[in-house]
């Protein structure tokens, strides 16, 4: 299986408590954050199953309040589990490429 899901918008809210400690003065999203971004767009699609490995976070560039976020996914069977490439991208181009991989 192999499916390719675009469009999942998500705003990044500028009132985030998070943004108060990261960084005071030039306040970005943390990567983690991102990762969380990509696992909520993609955990109803995958009912019984967890996060059982980060196999890769690359972050390009930094993601700010008031950014929207497109998160594209794309999902491979591996036999026992399901292989999920996102690509987060801002309106001006990508910020963040994260492959996830669940399993039961």
């Amino acid at each position: 299986m192999t499916a390719v899901e675009e469009g999942t918008r998500i705003f990044v809210d500028p009132d985030d408590p998070v943004f108060a400690g990261h960084y005071p003065g030039f306040p970005i999203l943390p990567g983690l954050f991102v990762v969380e971004h990509v696992h909520a767009a993609v955990r109803d699609r995958l009912p019984g199953k967890r996060v059982s490995a980060v196999q890769r976070a690359k972050f390009l560039r930094p993601v700010f309040p008031g950014d929207t976020l497109t998160i594209t996914t794309e999902f491979t069977d591996d036999g026992d589990g399901v292989r999920v490439s996102a690509v987060v991208s801002k309106d001006d181009g990508p910020v963040a490429e994260i492959k996830l991989r669940y399993s039961a």
